[in-house]
């Protein structure tokens, strides 16, 4: 059982999160599984009685300053840049504006604590926090690695500060939030981060949303899912030319959901091509992006759920997968082996080889009491992780960094 934190008074806490809205579907535009958490957890912590800001970029000029989306939660849209979707990579250039609209609604906004996600909300928010003297963390949910380096350890910069900007927010934030022990690993030894300063808040689920789904055997064709943006990183064509090694005559039917971001159309276009090439374009089906009901309905009414990606900081499908009564085959690269647990909840292939994932994927279909006892065990694994269980340890998180706080105005002033 976890223990709620006892505060004297409910907090004031400001999620700032510049590039995508907390409010985008996942799988549209740059939304993904950082929108999912900062959703949930922000909703969990209104339902507390905490006040919640959420504050974003303006991606629409129709769209209203502000909007109270429940007792206690405002999602702030602040002008920076043009009103539309942008690149990625072009939010860079914004980040001074962003700060300065930051800077303006803070004058009118009082907050306990500033919680920067991803490192171009960091880089607006820390300056702003240092200057109002309040606590200030930081979450990266993807930390970027050197061109040089394979895509294991990490997605490519989108812009050419990404790099140093995510080390000095590792040094001189208050606090670093991560969703798992590797992304933790990496803060520690890559960006240069104090161990004592990182802490792990792992995701939860929506156990209810997220619910398996018992379909009849031999009445239809197998299904197998792959859901995520359109991104390299995300490795759907591994999936694609894991299909292919599967005979026809037992080759499921994968379905990709998912749609490309913003600078993405190159990729998602080379999927189409790549099934083409490799004769499987009537077992593929590219659904688009989903809202989270057809989401949960596309994993409940899956045989097997695939997580192809090269890096993930945990790899939050992986975890609804399990809430739905679905196996998962992953590859064993950072936060995916925590989310699948090998043996348990799925399987973890070790290597990129199209016909080892084409055999993890057969040996599941073709293995009901193999499939059956993963899909109980994921349930169960599932039914551990709450949100409310996350939004508890993120508010542990911000207790310790506003007692270090009080601790420091303390001894200043003796």
């Amino acid at each position: 059982m976890v223990s709620d934190p006892v505060f004297d008074a409910p907090l004031r806490i400001a999620f700032v999160v510049l590039h995508t809205s907390p409010i985008d579907e996942p799988g549209t535009k740059d939304a993904g599984g950082m929108n999912v958490v900062v959703r949930a957890q922000a909703e969990h912590l209104a339902g507390m009685g905490h006040t919640v800001e959420l504050i974003t970029r303006r991606q629409d000029p129709d769209a209203p300053g502000v909007v109270e989306l429940a007792p206690r939660l405002r999602l702030h849209s602040l002008d920076a840049g043009p009103a539309r979707t942008i690149d990625k990579g072009d939010h860079e250039g914004v980040i001074d504006q962003f700060r300065a609209g930051l800077e303006e609604l803070f004058q009118r906004l009082e907050v306990d604590i500033i919680h920067g996600e991803h490192w171009f909300s960091g880089i607006a928010a820390l300056p702003v926090a240092r200057t109002l003297d309040i606590p200030f963390v930081q979450s990266f949910h993807s930390i970027a690695a050197d061109e040089a380096e394979p895509l294991d350890a990490g997605e490519r910069a989108e812009s050419p500060g990404r790099i140093a900007g995510e080390a000095m927010l590792a040094r001189e934030s208050c606090g670093l939030v991560v969703i798992s022990r590797a992304e933790r690993s990496t803060v520690i030894h890559r960006l240069g981060a104090s161990p004592e300063c990182v802490f792990i808040v792992p995701p939860g689920v929506d156990a209810e949303l997220f619910h398996p789904q018992r379909r009849p055997l031999g009445s239809v064709k197998r299904r197998i899912v792959v859901a995520g943006r359109l991104h390299p990183l995300k490795g759907v064509d591994l999936a694609i030319r894991a299909l292919a090694e599967i005979p026809e005559r037992q080759r499921p039917e994968l379905i990709v959901v998912g749609s490309p971001p913003p600078d993405g159309a190159e990729y998602a276009e080379s999927l189409v091509a790549l099934c083409r090439e490799l004769r499987v374009e009537a077992d593929v089906r590219f659904v688009g992006a989903k809202t989270r009901v057809p989401l949960a309905e596309e994993l409940r009414t899956a045989d097997v759920v695939l997580m192809p990606s090269h890096s993930e900081t945990f790899g939050l499908v992986s975890l609804e997968a399990a809430a739905s009564g679905v196996p998962v085959v992953a590859y064993r690269s950072g936060g995916l082996q925590e989310s699948v647990l090998d043996g348990r909840t799925g399987l973890l292939v070790d290597s990129r080889d199209p016909a080892d994932w084409a055999s993890a994927i057969t040996q599941l279909l073709h293995d009901e009491a193999l499939r059956s006892r993963l899909a109980k065990q994921a349930r169960e694994h599932a039914e551990s992780m709450s949100w409310r269980a996350s939004t508890v340890a993120l508010l542990q998180v911000y207790k310790r960094k506003l007692d270090d706080q009080r601790a420091q105005d303390t001894a200043d002033r003796d």
